[in-house]
Order: C-alpha cells, then sequence, then structure tokens
C-alpha cells in the first residue's frame, strides 16, 4: 500500500470539490459543497458571494478528510485550481471589498476599467485585483501570488506571454496599475506552505505544500489524460468547452472563436474554444420544468438528471425534429445570439424531447468549435476524451460521439479538474518526474462511445441543413430582439 497521497482542490462555479489519490492513481475519497447561485441584479451580470466560496472551500476539503482513511500526514502535497476569469478586489489583510464579478459577467472584457469609473473608491482601497486561485492562494498561504498560466483578472497579453507585459500602455487601457495585480508565478511551483490560520479553517495538516495549477479547463485535460497534439479534451460542465494543446506556437484566432492559455503541461498552450454555458443550461431545465423530477430522485436515491436521462432514452436521436440553439450567452463569432428552442409541432413534443435536445444541442455547439480548432492549428482529431458532470449521461455521450463523428472515450471520473490538480501536486512534489510519466500512472480512461453509422447521418443533415443556418438567418432578428431587452433588469440565477 502506498503511504503517499495527493490532493486536488477545484474551486468551480457552482461547486467546489477536492478528491485524494494515491500513487496508483486510485480516487481514495473525495468532497465536495454546491456554492450559493451566481446572483444577476441586472442584465449581464454575474456576481457570487465571497464568504460563501470561502464557506464552501472548507467544507469539500473538510468532507474529503472526513473520509480519509490514513494519517493525514500521509497527504503530501494539494493541487490548487478554480474558475477563470473570475475577479475580486483584497486589501492588504486579503478582505474582499466586493463581491466576485464571475466570468459570465459581460464586465468580464472591460472589468478594469469598469471598476475605475463606477467604483472608485473600491479601486483607491484594493491592494491588489486577482482571481479565484490567487484569492485562495493568499487565504491559504498568506501570499499575494497567482499562476502564471492561469487567466487573472488582468491585461489579456498574460495568456499569452505568461507573465505581465512591461507596456505601460497596457494598463492604461486596462484601467488599473501593475502594482495593484499579483506575483505570477509558473505551474507545477509550490505557492508556499498552508498557514495555521488555514489549516485550522481546512482540516489540512499545517505547513503542507500548496501547488500552482493551471486554469481549471486546463487541469481538467490533464485529469483527463489529454496532453498530446491531436487529443481534444470535451468538458461537459457548467460551461462546455474544448481544449487540444499545441508545443510549437502561440495560436491566434482571426475572429476570437477560440483562445490559447498556458497549458497544464509546460511547455505548451491550451487551445480553448466552446460555449459559455453548457450543461448549466441541463441544470436551468432540471430547477425550472423538473421539479417532480428533483422529487422522485430524492425518493429513488439517484439524481433528478438520471430521471430526465431515463425518460429521454424513449426519444429518438434528433429529439424528433427539436433543436436547440445554445448560445444561452453570446459568442464572439455569435454577438448576437439568443438561446433558442425551434421545431415544436403538433403535440408529438415532451419534456423528453427537450432535455434530449438540449444535450444535443450542446453538442452540435461543441462540434463546431472543434472542427475550427482543428482545421486552424493543422491537428486531425486522434482522440476525443470527455469529461465534466455531463459525461455521466449515456444518451449525453453517444450523441456526442455520433455528432462529433469520432468515438469518444469517458474520463474515468467525471471530476477531472480535481484530479488534475492533484497530478500536479504529484509532479510538482517531485514524485513523478513528467506529466507523461505521472498520466501513465495515475490516469485510466476505460469506457468508449463509438459512432453509430445512422446517427452520424441523420445528425450531420441537422446539424448542417439547420443548427449552422440559424444564426445566418436570424442575426438581424437576435439584434433586434437584444436592443429590445438590454434595459431590462433580472433577479434571476445562474
Amino acid at each position: 500500500m502506498s503511504n503517499k497521497y495527493f490532493m486536488g482542490i477545484d474551486s468551480g462555479t457552482q461547486s467546489c470539490r477536492a478528491i485524494i489519490i494515491d500513487m496508483e492513481g486510485n480516487i481514495v475519497c473525495q468532497g465536495s459543497a454546491v456554492n450559493e447561485p451566481v446572483a444577476v441584479l441586472q442584465l449581464g451580470w454575474a456576481e457570487q458571494n465571497p464568504e460563501d466560496n470561502w464557506n464552501k472551500f472548507c467544507q469539500a476539503v473538510q468532507n474529503a478528510l472526513a473520509k480519509f482513511p490514513h494519517p493525514k500526514s500521509e497527504i503530501v502535497a494539494v493541487g490548487l485550481t478554480g474558475q477563470r476569469g473570475t475577479s475580486i478586489l483584497i486589501d492588504k489583510n486579503g478582505h474582499e471589498l466586493r463581491p466576485f464579478i464571475t466570468w459570465q459577467d459581460k464586465r468580464f472584457f472591460e472589468v478594469g476599467q469598469w471598476l475605475k469609473n463606477n467604483e472608485p473608491e473600491n479601486v483607491e482601497k484594493a491592494y491588489k485585483i486577482t482571481s479565484v486561485q490567487g484569492w485562495l492562494v493568499q487565504k491559504l498561504t498568506g501570499l499575494f501570488q497567482d499562476c502564471s498560466v492561469y487567466p487573472p483578472a488582468g491585461p489579456m497579453a498574460v495568456y499569452a506571454l505568461q507573465a505581465w507585459p512591461d507596456d505601460p500602455k497596457v494598463y492604461d487601457e486596462y484601467g488599473l496599475p501593475r502594482e495593484k495585480l499579483m506575483d505570477l508565478i509558473p505551474p507545477v511551483t509550490i505557492h508556499g506552505p498552508l498557514t495555521k490560520k488555514a489549516a485550522e479553517a481546512t482540516g489540512l495538516p499545517e505547513g503542507i505544500p500548496i501547488f500552482a495549477a493551471a486554469g481549471d479547463k486546463q487541469e481538467e485535460a490533464l485529469g483527463a489524460g489529454v496532453i498530446s497534439s491531436g487529443e481534444f479534451y470535451v468538458t461537459f460542465g457548467t460551461a462546455g468547452t474544448v481544449l487540444t494543446s499545441v508545443y510549437d506556437k502561440y495560436p491566434m484566432s482571426k475572429d476570437a472563436s477560440y483562445f490559447a492559455f498556458g497549458s497544464a503541461a509546460p511547455g505548451a498552450f491550451s487551445v480553448e474554444g466552446g460555449l459559455f454555458r453548457s450543461h448549466w443550461i441541463v441544470t436551468w431545465f432540471k430547477e425550472e420544468f423538473g421539479r417532480d423530477a428533483i422529487e422522485e430522485g430524492k425518493r429513488r436515491g439517484i439524481s433528478a438528471e438520471e430521471v430526465l436521462n431515463e425518460e429521454a432514452e424513449k426519444v429518438p436521436p434528433g429529439s424528433e425534429g427539436l433543436i436547440v440553439f445554445p448560445f444561452w450567452d453570446a459568442r464572439p463569432w455569435y454577438p448576437q445570439a439568443k438561446g433558442m428552442i425551434m421545431g415544436f409541432h403538433g403535440s408529438d413534443h415532451t419534456r423528453a424531447h427537450v432535455f434530449r435536445a438540449i444535450l444535443e444541442g450542446i453538442c452540435y455547439g461543441l462540434r463546431g468549435s472543434m472542427e475550427v480548432i482543428s482545421s486552424d492549428v493543422r491537428q486531425p482529431i486522434k482522440k476525443v476524451v470527455i469529461g465534466g458532470g455531463g459525461s455521466k449521461s449515456k444518451i449525453g455521450m453517444q450523441a456526442a460521439a455520433d455528432i462529433f463523428g469520432v468515438s469518444c472515450q469517458k474520463a474515468h471520473i467525471s471530476e477531472t479538474c480535481a484530479l488534475g490538480a492533484a497530478i500536479t501536486a504529484a509532479v510538482g512534489s517531485g514524485n513523478f518526474k513528467s506529466f507523461p510519466e505521472a498520466v501513465s500512472h495515475l490516469n485510466r480512461n476505460a469506457v468508449t462511445y463509438d459512432p453509430i453509422p445512422e446517427n452520424v447521418k441523420l445528425y450531420n443533415e441537422y446539424y448542417e441543413k439547420v443548427f449552422t443556418q440559424i444564426y445566418p438567418s436570424l442575426e438581424k432578428v437576435f439584434t433586434d430582439l437584444n436592443g429590445l431587452t438590454n434595459n431590462i433588469v433580472s433577479a434571476t440565477k445562474f
């Protein structure tokens, strides 16, 4: 039996997850805690409660440790990652000055200028503006650091340079000075030891090393074993993403249909595209239209999603003509897009049809990203691995294989992000010499879904004749609709 264990922690948008693995890649135990929903106090704004996120972080770690059957001293390192693109203002003591401005917020791309123009008093009080990972590093170690490949709040140039740029004009455009940004360190580097105060809050041993991990999606790809050229990772999470690694250049998209960040594996860039909201749509549908499924799930001891999947199994591929356009948030190449469900006819369609069509619509949207990235980086799709909570759905997995037209492996656990962070801790602490060595020991993807020829033909027709034609045909309609709804004040939830 191994006496070395590694913890990976993923502080995500909807929840925080912590897992502990051994030297053979076995999941010894895991814990989680659900965050308060993201609040929308004005259309397009999305904020979260810092106190709740920290409490749920501690709960997730404590839940995992409560199940750990060995002395805590045998956990030798912790890898830390979390939701990207969320901006947090903190003072010199690490106290938050306002709620998080999350990655879903329309202010994301101009957050520095927005804060400067609208909340100058908070900017004046702020010692640093940082990401979720930088915020957690400060709480855990007392240091004001962030990971250099993690996209924190700041000038976009950091993605390519993996360091803050020298040009002062960049910071003028951003709206905040360089001194208000965290210091950056490379991935697989130790942030620092856990403080006594953080040890008391989390239950982890004081002094345990906290290692810098890449962004959550990059760590998901690592946890899924996707680190080589031509391998693609697709995540069915809150956001849906397509990722692959490029080692010889920094890829640039002409229309912002994808971005390149530092990869979890040193020396590479992680090319990423996809949907802002993927299986968030599933959660929305479940909560708004599946309350009876939630109750049935409680009675049977299963999730509401499993209940809805059972219903959808009776619906044929293609959902009998029902199509979901899954752009609940617009993307750069569809700047005016709105989410849409189309194709209702007669009384043929049921809740099960809509649920299945949502799963298919997500796959249609991700297929477009995969095709663009594959073409631009000139990497044929050799391997596809799918992770995230949505990968638990057999319907969703088979739809992915049929719509992508390639065999899709299911990641051996759904929480590949926390696993990636644990792998980072294993490599950073010197227990494996490299990521390829660690992946070969710690990752195991077994279940494969092969495309069914007749389904591939059907989905290709829907994709090419309908799905890809929706935005070009309705762009003006979407634009007019946006003009009518831009000033609506909403108090809904993400």
